[in-house]
């Protein structure tokens, strides 16, 4: 296992937290939990009846998930899988799931006494462009925006605004809205306060020491929208089984095989219910708690975004459970349906599982259309290119800049981040992840213009026929 650092809370003894946390806390279960971490790979139960599940109640909430807009599912039962349904080594869109990873993040820098949560607006300098922060909107705290109950309903990145009051109408703390603008603003907060860029901080505390298997620093990137805030929202890729090493991370109150990443404190902290939201959910620090009783008996939080992308934790069972939805194609997954199956799946455990299963790799199939070519093959794509290209006629979107890898390309878009795009024996380029096929735009005498989606051809297509065929005047 790589070297990680241990973490103390000041005011705290590490030993005494070592301790508790070594030792394990029973579960509901009957078991001691705690001991079983993944490492370089996920481990499944050869059996799942050595997890304490029942195979024919767990085949029907298979069956439940098939029926689902759902693109995977993963269930972690005592730190190795139970089930892994779909693309789980997928990295698809987090969306707001980055909120909980910036909860986290938080924790991390509190734990050491680098960031005091509060500090107001006012006592941090911080103010918008171009359009500034009221007075009353600057005596907001960090852990006011934490909330989401800042009172600042200010336009945001991502998002625009999420709550229709007006400005200055609730005091700090007073009322919770989910809005953006404090998600985005308490990340360059923590940037100001520690100087830890929040995707650079994200790979140093929980990528590397959890050793995440698909995860890559390009996952994540910076979102403007300059005419709503000056500050950026910070969306992330990731796979179901990376996101499953976050979520364990917290159904184990921020332990880590022998070591403390997160302080319980924090853990708990932050995964407490401040607001009400709904009858089914609250919010605590970036995390939404599962306010119903089928779901509260077992202390049970999530982290959420568009599509209903979850990470739920179970800690009084010590499970995790993680969705994903292909929101690249407009799939999301409805949440009655979701929580149901997530309840489906809770009754499938009727028993304890086995002190020593017998465990597997989990196995997850390479994307077959990865290629590795020789650098020279990738050259001519080298450079920034207007998307889409402006020979097809259609309104300009952005430039892509596309820079040749280790076998493959690498292409940056400010609206979408990085990706890889492998070229395929047909000269046609495959986008890692999204799996949108691109093609080569080159003029009469071959030399590439750029490159466009099929559906960006479709539409050229389309509107030079009607160009034909329209009258002349």
């Amino acid at each position: 296992m790589r070297a990680t650092k241990k973490i103390v809370r000041h005011g705290f003894l590490l030993g005494l937290a070592l301790c508790a946390s070594v030792a394990g806390r029973q579960t509901a279960w009957g078991q001691m939990a705690g001991t079983r971490f993944p490492e370089e790979t996920w481990m499944r139960y050869v059996d799942v009846r050595e997890a304490g599940f029942d195979p024919v109640e767990l085949e029907a909430a298979r069956a439940t998930w098939q029926g689902m807009p759902s693109s995977a599912l993963l269930v972690i039962a005592d730190g190795a899988v139970v089930a892994a349904w779909g693309d789980v080594g997928r990295r698809f869109m987090c969306h707001s799931v980055r909120k909980s990873f910036l909860s986290g993040l938080y924790g991390i820098y509190w734990d050491r006494g680098q960031i005091e949560l509060n500090k107001t607006l006012a006592d941090l300098g911080i103010d918008d462009d171009p359009d500034p922060l009221l007075e009353t909107e600057k005596q907001a705290r960090i852990l006011d925006l934490l909330k989401a109950r800042s009172g600042i309903f200010h336009p945001a990145a991502y998002a625009g605004r999420t709550d229709s009051r007006p400005r200055g109408s609730e005091k700090p703390g007073r009322y919770f809205a989910y809005n953006n603008w404090d998600f985005n603003t308490t990340a360059a907060i923590l940037k100001q306060e520690t100087g830890a860029d929040v995707f650079q901080a994200f790979d140093e505390h929980f990528a590397r020491p959890l050793e995440m298997e698909d995860w890559r620093l390009s996952d994540g990137y910076y979102h403007y929208e300059r005419d709503k805030s000056k500050y950026p929202a910070y969306p992330f890729r990731m796979s179901a089984r990376d996101a499953a090493r976050f979520g364990l991370l917290y159904a184990r109150e921020g332990m880590w095989q022998e070591e403390r990443i997160l302080s319980e404190h924090w853990v708990r902290r932050s995964s407490v219910m401040y607001s009400i939201d709904t009858d089914v959910m609250g919010y605590g620090l970036y995390w939404w708690i599962l306010r119903e009783p089928r779901f509260a008996r077992y202390g049970a939080f999530a982290a959420l975004g568009v599509g209903n992308q979850m990470i739920a934790v179970f800690p009084e069972a010590d499970l995790v459970i993680v969705n994903r939805a292909n929101t690249y194609q407009g799939e999301s997954t409805p949440m009655p349906a979701l929580l149901d199956l997530l309840d489906q799946v809770l009754r499938a455990r009727t028993g304890t599982g086995a002190p020593h299963p017998a465990l597997a790799p989990l196995e997850v199939e390479a994307d077959p259309l990865a290629t590795t070519l020789p650098r020279e093959r990738l050259e001519e794509f080298a450079g920034e290119w207007p998307y889409p290209p402006a020979s097809l006629g259609l309104p300009a979107e952005t430039t892509l800049r596309i820079t040749p890898g280790e076998g493959y390309l690498s292409v940056y878009s400010p609206v979408e981040g990085t990706f890889r795009l492998y070229l395929q024996e047909d000269g046609s380029l495959h986008q890692e992840d999204s799996l949108q096929r691109y093609l080569p735009v080159r003029d009469q005498a071959g030399k590439l213009q750029g490159i466009a989606e099929e559906a960006d051809l479709s539409r050229a297509e389309g509107r030079a026929e009607r160009s034909e065929q329209s009258p002349a005047r």
